[in-house]
């Protein structure tokens, strides 16, 4: 075929005009790229013409029909044939395939000769596995809907929000905003890169009050108190030569540690961390998982930031500010899997997002990865009981009708060189329930909300819709009905 009837064929075939066809065969290249990005039936009908020295050549293209729906989750697959961020990122080797390799013949010069087009257009290029996800398509809506509702209402400049069945580990929604849509995944690289960023799993943040539930779950366990045990609550406390004080300035004199927790003091929680000692308190910190990464199914997981007694840059005062969830720091995802192993029993399990691998006929399940005991079962069922009591007689903003919610709120200064910048907080709330049978956690961040400082105020009543919610469409029962059952 001459060059004139080729452009005449080919060009309304591929979207383009013959000049343009006319110009990129005008050089001295060997092999000339005439069109990317086609779809496979135009691919097929170039085959169809057995155009000879043209040589078509198909790959994979990813498309994400959701668009935004669970983007952070996914990550992207670019032009460039590689997975960033999310499952794309932490799967791209599996999830990629292969392009079968092919042989050209060559001439006496050895040119390349043109490839046969007739050969099988399918089989040039092999698919990968294919991903069965924990992600429940509608709790995922809900929670990026409620999230958006959550920023929208607080004026907060960012968020996450995770569900997870505390049991298994399997995520059941996550969200982070703002969100972007994978399939225009270079304009936002272009201008708005962090955009990519997982703020659940890669974003740090100082846990603050939530953090009181590790704290009091270490003195439990060890004996140092029981849920009846009563410490004569000062205004501030002095530790390692820095005076620590409640949030409200005040002192509130024998208090239970259902009150130490519904009023979320932090002289309560470094009154226990110091009876502890530093060597108990951080055996049971580290044994929640802080201060390494879950190795949860995702790219670009952070690890926390956590100073041990042994290390040059602690200090004495890290054993009370650490109580309360201060001088340290962490990712949503591994406060939310410390919590839901007092919600599990005691037992921390890992959090994943992928429920099988399908490869061909060959599919694998995930199982269940067990990390370690943290406390006792005695321990988890005493704690939960005082979390319920304590969002019974503070956080009506977090309760749940029918169902008995164990949880806790935190309001976290954000760090910055020299010391917080003040007045801005992150506020969260995370709980799970049913308390008799814990089937659901769910984790909200809120940061720098205008609407209020605190996260009692601004992340307990997302968590309050997004529970209620989840509880009816994942059919999670009251209560009442899990005791009737049993």
């Amino acid at each position: 075929m001459d060059t004139g009837t080729l452009m005449l064929t080919l060009a309304p075939m591929v979207g383009l005009k013959p000049d343009d066809i006319r110009a990129a065969l005008s050089g001295t290249q060997q092999a000339v790229m005439l069109a990317t990005d086609l779809p496979v039936a135009v691919g097929e009908r170039v085959i169809s013409e057995t155009i000879a020295g043209l040589d078509v050549v198909p790959y994979w293209r990813r498309h994400y029909p959701e668009r935004t729906l669970a983007a952070h989750v996914l990550g992207f697959y670019t032009a460039q044939h590689r997975g960033y961020y999310g499952l794309e990122g932490f799967y791209d080797q599996r999830l990629a395939g292969e392009v079968i390799s092919r042989t050209q013949e060559q001439d006496a010069q050895r040119n390349p000769m043109p490839l046969d087009v007739t050969q099988d257009f399918t089989a040039r290029a092999q698919r990968g596995v294919d991903l069965v996800l924990t992600i429940d398509r509608t709790a995922q809506m809900i929670v990026e809907h409620e999230l958006a509702v959550a920023l929208e209402a607080t004026g907060a400049e960012q968020g996450a929000i995770i569900a997870m069945d505390p049991r298994t580990g399997d995520i059941l929604a996550m969200a982070s905003a703002p969100g972007f849509d994978p399939n225009v995944y270079t304009d936002i690289a272009a201008h708005d890169p962090d955009r990519f960023v997982n703020v659940a799993i890669s974003d740090l943040y100082e846990p603050g009050s939530v953090f009181k539930i590790i704290t009091l779950a270490a003195a439990l366990d060890t004996g140092q108190v029981s849920r009846d045990t009563t410490y004569f609550d000062t205004a501030c406390l002095e530790v390692g030569g820095r005076q620590l004080c409640n949030w409200d300035r005040k002192d509130h004199g024998p208090v239970s540690m259902i009150d130490m927790m519904a009023k979320s003091l932090n002289v309560g929680a470094a009154t226990l961390s110091t009876r502890m000692g530093a060597a108990e308190f951080y055996r049971y910190v580290t044994a929640f998982g802080f201060g390494k990464p879950t190795g949860i199914d995702l790219q670009a997981e952070a690890t926390g930031q956590l100073r041990l007694p042994d290390d040059l840059d602690w200090y004495e005062s890290d054993l009370g500010t650490n109580a309360f969830g201060q001088g340290l720091s962490a990712t949503p995802l591994q406060v939310i899997a410390a919590v839901a192993a007092v919600a599990n029993a005691g037992e921390l399990v890992q959090p994943h997002v992928v429920k099988a691998i399908a490869d061909g006929e060959a599919v694998r399940e995930a199982q269940i990865v067990e990390m370690g005991r943290a406390i006792r079962p005695d321990t988890a069922r005493t704690l939960t009981e005082v979390l319920v009591e304590a969002v019974a007689r503070e956080v009506p903003q977090a309760q749940v009708p029918g169902y008995r919610i164990a949880g806790k709120t935190g309001t976290s200064q954000i760090p910055i060189p020299g010391g917080y910048d003040d007045p801005w907080t992150i506020g969260s709330f995370v709980g799970y329930g049913p308390a008799s049978d814990p089937r659901l956690i769910v984790l909200v961040r809120l940061d720098r909300p205008t609407l209020s400082p605190w996260g009692v105020d601004t992340a307990a009543p997302v968590f309050q819709r997004v529970a209620a919610r989840l509880f009816a469409v994942l059919g999670i029962a009251p209560d009442d009905v899990m005791a009737e059952g049993r």
